[in-house]
């Protein structure tokens, strides 16, 4: 309960431009989620090419990836710029 509350204190208290560059960077990662469902969509559809398949688990795991990256990143560098200043 305590690092969950320390998270939240954390995200409270970021930096207005990092919100910015961290919303923008979860939009990208959830337009590449819906990108992928529509490929994986499309593969359960059609069936016949699993090419198509493999491009749709792909794009969801970089989604994914995306969106972790930019929340820790995010995080990291708000407590970075905070130390130094």
């Amino acid at each position: 309960m305590r690092l969950l509350n320390m998270l939240r204190d954390k995200i409270k208290n970021l930096d207005s431009k990092t919100k910015k560059i961290m919303h923008r960077g979860f939009l990208f990662s959830f337009f590449l989620c819906v990108l992928s469902a529509l490929s994986l969509l499309t593969y359960e559809i059609i069936y016949g090419i699993p090419s198509l398949f493999y491009i749709g688990i792909s794009l969801f795991r970089t989604s994914l990836m995306f969106a972790c990256m930019f929340f820790i990143c995010g995080i990291g560098f708000d407590s970075i710029k905070k130390e130094t200043i």
